[in-house]
């Protein structure tokens, strides 16, 4: 690894360990800010309908970037496997600028707003155990510490397991948006054990490259 390499491997994952942190804070911020949204059942998101919905757009667009980051910092181990990285990173960046229909809203009443955003989401939730089991894989290539990135993406698998199945659980779409279907406790845990594995993959980099 040149210096300069090192130098961008060491910048990309210093910031993704410090934005995913600020983004977890300001969720958990939100929680006591935004209490309208019974963390229960009501999604993410929809914390950007709130009075401070600045502070979940912010959360947004530092979570995706620093995903986009560890795609950076893991470039030189993983080449190409870790481009899906900042492919992904697109949902979150792009569910900033483009707000979700509140859960409530029935499926017919959906705004073309609220499907770019589930378009966003989707990509994001649906992609980003790929990307960092590509990643992981990649890196397990030239590394010990990325074997143990790669055997870390169990973490991000767990989380869309269990969010699908509390999804699925319940059966028919329309019942989603109810107070009994708990969706909301899943889909942060969801989230959470994503931004796990970037802050794992920061870890990592760091102690290779410094």
């Amino acid at each position: 690894m040149t210096a300069f390499t090192h130098s961008v491997a060491a910048c990309a994952a210093y910031y993704s360990l410090g934005a995913v942190a600020i983004a977890i804070l300001c969720v958990i911020a939100l929680h006591k800010l935004e209490p309208e949204f019974d963390p229960s059942w009501r999604m993410l998101s929809e914390y950007s309908l709130g009075r401070y919905g600045v502070i979940m757009r912010i959360s947004f667009i530092l979570g995706g970037t620093g995903v986009a980051a560890s795609g950076v910092a893991l470039w030189q181990p993983a080449g190409l496997l870790a481009v899906g990285l900042p492919v992904v990173a697109l949902g979150p960046i792009g569910a900033a600028f483009v707000d979700t229909d509140p859960i409530t809203t029935p499926r017919s009443e959906i705004t073309g707003r609220g499907k770019v955003h589930a378009g966003l989401g989707s990509l994001f939730i649906l992609g980003f155990p790929v990307a960092a089991t590509c990643a992981g894989i990649g890196a397990a290539m030239h590394s010990p510490a990325g074997q143990i990135l790669a055997w870390a993406a169990i973490i991000p698998w767990a989380g869309l397991i269990l969010f699908l199945g509390a999804t699925f659980r319940f059966g028919q779409p329309d019942a989603i948006g109810k107070p009994e279907v708990r969706i909301g406790w899943p889909n942060r845990f969801n989230m959470l054990a994503y931004l796990a594995w970037v802050a794992l993959a920061g870890g990592l980099t760091l102690i290779q490259v410094l």
